[in-house]
């Protein structure tokens, strides 16, 4: 389907993330204890200083790898049976990019659900300064990493619609599993199921600092604006708001 970028600028109080708003973020985030199966999958949101700043790193995936060749995302894979979602993020972090956190702060509230209908856990964390890190780069996974500043993130998500990919049955399993969360999710179920009847939906995007990698999008975006609703949504920032596009 056609694409329609829209980058725009948002008016947020105190987009600086610090340190010491970690005892803020923290309680929002949760511990997802329980034990996972191989149909589950982790990514680590590794949080990190940069000079005086605290930025996300991304990782750009290999040409090689069979899925989601070239993309960027966080470091994450499949659980192995009976790993929480924080044992499975911080293994594969390690392995990606030869790190493990130093801090461990939790996870986004509710797992987002990928394109194959699989929960993908997001585990927050903060690894250190990026000067004093001595990463170890898969060389089968991972081409280069970056850093973007969290304040940079907060004003500049843009929106780009993209083609439906998911069939009928699967926008109405997403609706199912949204209203057996609770009964006040029923709002939330109605709008899945009318992005489900359209051509095309709108999803948030983030430019790359890099001006040969692609943009930030998909399921690394959608972790990317929860981690910063989450931050900073008392601040004035608005969580994209997943809506059809009028045909």
């Amino acid at each position: 389907g056609r694409v329609r970028k829209q980058w725009y600028q948002r008016r947020v109080r105190g987009s600086s993330l610090s340190v010491r708003h970690r005892k803020r973020l923290a309680p929002k985030l949760v511990e997802h204890k329980q034990k996972l199966s191989r149909s589950s999958c982790a990514v680590f949101i590794p949080v990190c200083h940069r000079e005086d700043k605290l930025n996300l790193l991304f990782t750009k995936r290999t040409e090689t790898l069979n899925s989601h060749t070239g993309q960027i995302s966080f470091p994450g894979g499949r659980c192995e049976e009976g790993e929480t979602a924080h044992e499975t993020s911080i293994r594969e972090m390690s392995e990606e990019i030869g790190l493990t956190p130093s801090q461990i702060w939790g996870s986004l509230s509710r797992p987002v659900v990928s394109l194959k209908m699989e929960n993908v856990y997001g585990c927050v964390g903060y690894i250190g300064h990026v000067e004093d890190l001595q990463m170890k780069l898969s060389v089968d996974e991972v081409s280069h990493v970056f850093t973007v500043p969290i304040e940079e993130l907060v004003h500049s998500r843009a929106e780009q619609n993209y083609a439906n990919q998911r069939t009928d049955r699967q926008w109405e399993k997403l609706a199912d599993r949204v209203e057996s969360e609770s009964d006040t999710q029923l709002d939330r179920a109605e709008n899945i199921r009318r992005i489900g009847q359209s051509v095309e939906f709108c999803m948030p995007v983030f430019p790359s600092p890099i001006d040969t990698d692609p943009d930030i999008w998909g399921l690394t975006a959608v972790m990317t604006d929860r981690l910063l609703y989450t931050a900073f949504k008392k601040n004035g920032y608005k969580k994209h708001d997943f809506t059809p596009v009028a045909s």
